[in-house]
């Protein structure tokens, strides 16, 4: 016969040996970092049209024309920002031709009430999504009276675009 208390001694230890064990087990963590990255398809595309390089400088009168089709995309779900610059039609020794710029719809005609930025301005104007290629076409138009008396000559100008993700 076993002693009770060498019995309880021996219970009370096993059971110490086997919590020690239980919480003695060690548990590691650590994490994993994710992360990739999405270019920017953001593409501009100016296609001038027969007009641009055929502009009627003979008359005094207001003359409306479009000079380019833009294609535009992006894959910013912001959309893109479109700026086109203004200036003046000029040659030597001449009197300089000054024009404005505006875009509108594809397809959309432009009127003189849309030409809001005076000549020597940069025309801004932007999309608030993104938007696949051949989806987002617009026209580029430009207004400008030439002279009654205009010097002959050739003239020239350049309009510069450029488009950025918002």
């Amino acid at each position: 016969m076993i002693n009770t208390s060498i019995r309880r001694a021996l219970v009370l230890s096993s059971l110490v040996l086997g919590a020690t064990t239980l919480f003695s087990s060690k548990a590691m963590a650590d994490t994993v970092t994710l992360g990739g990255t999405v270019a920017s398809t953001l593409a501009l595309t100016t296609t001038p049209t027969a007009a641009a390089s055929a502009l009627n400088l003979s008359t005094g009168t207001q003359q409306i024309v479009q000079v380019a089709d833009l294609a535009i995309s992006t894959n910013n779900e912001q959309g893109y920002t479109v700026t086109a610059s203004s200036g003046s039609l000029t040659k030597a020794n001449g009197t300089p031709i000054a024009y404005q710029v505006t875009t509108t719809a594809d397809t959309v005609a432009a009127v003189a009430g849309d030409f809001t930025i005076p000549s020597g301005t940069n025309y801004t104007v932007g999309s608030s999504a993104a938007n696949a290629v051949g989806s987002n076409g617009r026209d580029l138009h430009i207004m400008y009276t030439p002279a009654s008396l205009q010097d002959p000559g050739i003239y020239a100008g350049t309009i510069t675009v450029t488009v950025a993700d918002n």
